[in-house]
């Protein structure tokens, strides 16, 4: 038998045919994707709700954020009056809480002398090293390293901080955060100065149960506990609830509003049961400085009634060059 191209064509197509019949259709095929949610670091265990309640201060101020180079910022600030946060509805009992944790790498300037360097680095692809160093002014520094590592389910961290280079203030910080269920997590919080004499640890057990438009935390430490209640209601409209009870303090609930208007404003209002309460509005203010560029412009309005009933006012400006 005379083989030639005509036939090998064809056993080739029959032989490719039958192996076509032995592959499921294409509506038969089930891809199984892995199911991926977002992990919380436990310093983050609370940011929705505390979000939600606003930053109130007394008096003026002027902030202004320049970029000087790619990974050099200045910070100027300017204050006339008391520009202090002078009253918080809920307290913070786990390290690092309320920061900014995932910082680029550069050097942030301060007009009032401080300086703040970041420096990042990944090993292996799971761990990340992040170093720190806060110099305040001329005598007083702040230096903070953490190696973090991120999993399928957990994230863990260990951090040392160390103030004014005086080895009596090390401090050691062990964090873990588990996912238990792809809506609830548990997170322990380790901290102790092994330099220091007696050596007495600080130990805090937090959970949190989340849905895309609820959350619900809480954390329990030996100085007290906190509760933790967020609720969105609306695309523009969230509410927030947090129960503090401190080491010799009374219960204390707090409940604050935040609404957001569609010309970019902002309103946060807050009331306790410590008879306090204050809001703060802001609103952007834009201006075209070319055909390309927009200039931002944020004010910043602040009211604040304390436990006497005394209101105190506040106005600032923000500009970010």
């Amino acid at each position: 038998m005379d083989i030639n191209e005509d036939m090998i064509k064809t056993e080739v197509s029959n032989f490719v045919s039958s192996l076509q019949r032995l592959l499921p259709k294409k509506k038969d095929i089930i891809v199984f994707e892995p199911i991926k949610t977002k992990l919380s670091r436990l310093s983050d265990i609370h940011t929705e709700a505390k979000n939600v309640f606003p930053k109130c201060f007394v008096g003026t101020k002027l902030v202004i954020l320049r970029q000087i180079m790619d990974k050099v910022k200045l910070v100027q600030q300017y204050n006339y009056g008391k520009t202090k946060e002078n009253y918080h509805s809920y307290k913070q009992y786990l390290n690092n809480e309320m920061e900014t944790k995932l910082i680029n790498d550069g050097l942030l300037l301060d007009s009032t002398g401080s300086a703040t360097a970041t420096y990042k680095e990944n090993i292996e692809g799971a761990y990340q090293v992040r170093l720190t160093s806060k110099i305040k002014d001329l005598i007083s520094s702040e230096t903070e390293v953490e190696i973090e590592r991120e999993g399928d389910k957990s994230i863990n961290s260990f951090s040392f901080r160390m103030n004014d280079m005086d080895p009596k203030t090390l401090k050691t910080v062990t964090q873990c955060m588990y996912q238990v269920h792809p809506d609830f997590c548990v997170g322990t919080e380790l901290g102790f100065k092994p330099l220091s004499y007696p050596v007495l640890p600080e130990l805090s057990i937090s959970a949190r149960y989340s849905k895309p438009n609820f959350t619900l935390s809480s954390t329990i430490s030996k100085v007290g506990f906190q509760v933790c209640l967020f609720k969105k209601f609306a695309k523009d409209l969230r509410i927030a609830t947090i129960i503090n009870e401190g080491h010799r303090a009374r219960v204390t609930v707090g409940l604050a509003l935040h609404k957001s208007y569609e010309n970019g404003s902002e309103l946060k209002m807050f009331v306790d049961t410590q008879r306090c309460g204050g809001f703060t509005f802001q609103k952007d203010v834009y201006f075209r400085e070319s055909p390309n560029e927009i200039r931002v412009l944020r004010l910043v309005a602040s009211t604040l009634i304390d436990g006497q009933r005394r209101v105190r006012l506040g106005f600032g400006f923000n500009l970010d060059f």
